[in-house]
Order: structure tokens, then C-alpha cells, then sequence
């Protein structure tokens, strides 16, 4: 399986927000180590429980379509 080596959504709208992953986990609620694997594209956040992607784009104040990728 080829991955790509590009920024992940996620993690540009998390680091435009400022936020380390351990923030956006106490923030949002989700693991730390799930949000290092969305973000390096270990596990796919277009297949994210709803509940999920929602906390993660209510922390980074964002709607749930910036951060899923295309």
C-alpha cells in the first residue's frame, strides 16, 4: 500500500490553529494516538465515526468538511 507524503488536512488545520496533537486530544476528546494516525494516514478519517470527526472540527472550530480529506 502506497501512501501519500502529504500534509494531512487534519494536521493543517490543527497547526494553523496553533494546537499540539495533545491538545487537540484533551480539547476534542480523541485519542492522541488516533489523531497521529489520520493525520499520517494510517487510518482513514473519511471512515471516522461521525461522532469522531465532529469533536475534532468542533476543537479546531471548523466545519467537518475541512477536515476530511478528498
Amino acid at each position: 500500500m502506497e501512501r501519500r507524503w502529504i500534509m494531512s488536512r487534519l494536521q493543517d488545520k490543527r497547526k494553523a490553529a496553533g494546537m499540539s496533537q495533545s491538545e487537540l486530544a484533551k480539547k476534542s476528546g480523541v485519542n492522541v494516538r488516533l489523531i497521529q494516525h489520520y493525520e499520517q494516514g494510517v487510518k482513514d478519517i473519511n471512515k471516522a465515526q461521525v461522532v469522531t470527526v465532529l469533536a475534532l472540527a468542533d476543537a479546531l472550530g471548523c466545519d467537518v468538511r475541512e477536515i476530511l480529506n478528498p
